[in-house]
């Protein structure tokens, strides 16, 4: 890294202002219905333009990690930072469906290089508490940014629906920002996917899994990726499907309660304050109770199941379970990423980080496809259909947990694994 110092505030603000971004691409929803006749095209195909951004961003995050090995993580994000900003922006100035699908696609280019790399970073400017409380900040950031550029693009819709996909240039002044405030990385230890890259030395990954440092398991590890990051992975796609899910459901589930032509978009607009208070109170929160932040957050996952699964008309208990789902993921997610550093070699962090950011974007791609299957194998049609089944395997992940981490108490030898639960 340069000189410049990452504990100043304007590094700080510099590494966590891309994460504001990263929940960009489906800002401009309110925009859709009054793009339909415009563009000439059905619904369906309408629809299409607010989830493509996520098959381009699983794909690119994958090219931005090997990337980042190459050119450093700081001209990656950067590249990424242009590229949301000149595709995104396209949309303003055309009516042609083709160019809007391109451009929408280009958008999750975009925004796939630099998704892994916000937390990627964070791991390579800091560590101990400060890692901790960043991680859980950024996660903030992401909430901060997802209400402030659906709420800015509301705004500029009253002046046509083009005008909606300006909320894009805003990644021209992050780009040059985070420019002058982050420290220039070394490519190499910026992430080592390639074949160049130099494994970390068998005294470093014992220290990681404590055991002695001639130990042959500590050099196999050092070679393999940890597979209990897939069961992260997983972890990650269960948390999308239910969030997704309950923002897509909403609506419906208001409609029905407070009749047709109920507006659901302000109250679905509140859906990240929880999640702003939990990021920033995460560091603080793993630092005084560990590793019950993780309890927690599965409980939350559970009760927000339970809330909306039981309504059964009662429209303060949907709003509560609705208010709740923003707290959940800003504090299991980023104990995940910090576990990371304690389940992982070194030379394999990057990947894992990004392994678990393309979980998350296969949780948004398959959260229609699960509930139309729970709708098909309950057979009910009704909006809150999905939400028992989640709330069902929350509760398992979170018994599943809890008996392993007691297993590990009783038999500390039991595994490495167990540091996820540290």
């Amino acid at each position: 890294m340069t000189n410049r110092n990452p504990n100043s505030v304007a590094t700080k603000a510099a590494v966590l202002s891309i994460s504001m971004l990263l929940l960009g691409s489906p800002a401009i929803n309110g925009a859709l219905p009054f793009m339909q006749a415009s563009l000439g095209v059905t619904a369906s195909q309408n629809e299409m333009l607010s989830t493509l951004p996520n098959f381009a961003v699983a794909i690119f995050i994958v090219i931005a990690t090997w990337l980042a090995g190459r050119i450093g993580m700081k001209r990656t994000v950067f590249i990424g930072l242009l590229i949301v900003g000149a595709a995104g922006v396209v949309p303003m100035f055309t009516d042609d469906y083709p160019v809007v699908f391109a451009s929408r696609l280009a958008l999750g280019a975009g925004l796939g290089m630099f998704n892994a790399l916000a937390v990627g970073l964070i791991n390579e400017l800091y560590d101990g508490a400060t890692k901790s409380t960043m991680l859980g900040l950024r996660s903030s950031a992401e909430n901060v940014g997802q209400m402030a550029l659906t709420f800015l693009a509301g705004v500029l819709l009253n002046f046509g629906w083009h005008w909606s996909f300006a909320i894009y240039f805003l990644a021209f002044p992050v780009a040059a920002f985070f420019w002058i405030h982050v420290p220039d990385d070394r490519p190499a230890a910026a992430v080592s996917l390639s074949a160049a890259s130099t494994i970390e030395s068998a005294e470093e990954v014992a220290s990681l899994h404590a055991l002695p440092p001639d130990s042959a398991v500590a050099d196999k590890r050092a070679e393999r990726l940890n597979p209990f990051v897939w069961a992260l992975v997983l972890f990650a796609i269960m948390q999308m499907l239910n969030n997704l899910a309950v923002s897509v459901r909403f609506p419906a589930i208001a409609t029905a309660i407070q009749g047709e032509g109920y507006n659901s978009s302000f109250l679905l607009s509140l859906l990240p304050v929880l999640g702003i208070v939990g990021g920033c109170v995460f560091g603080a929160a793993k630092r005084r109770i560990g590793k019950a932040v993780l309890y927690i957050g599965l409980a939350g996952y559970i009760l927000i199941d339970m809330l909306i699964s039981l309504s059964d008309g009662n429209f303060a208990m949907v709003m509560a379970g609705v208010l709740l789902t923003g707290f959940p993921t800003t504090w299991c997610f980023p104990y995940v990423f910090d576990a990371l550093d304690r389940i992982v070699a070194p030379r394999h962090r990057q990947l894992a980080t990004s392994l678990v950011f393309i979980g998350c974007n296969i949780g948004q791609f398959l959260a229609p496809i699960s509930m139309s299957a729970i709708a098909a194998a309950t057979g009910s049609e009704a909006p809150t259909a999905p939400f028992p089944i989640y709330g069902v395997v929350f509760a398992g992940i979170l018994v599943g947990v809890i008996i392993h981490d007691m297993r590990h108490r009783n038999n500390p030898d039991a595994g490495h694994t167990h540091l996820i639960m540290d």
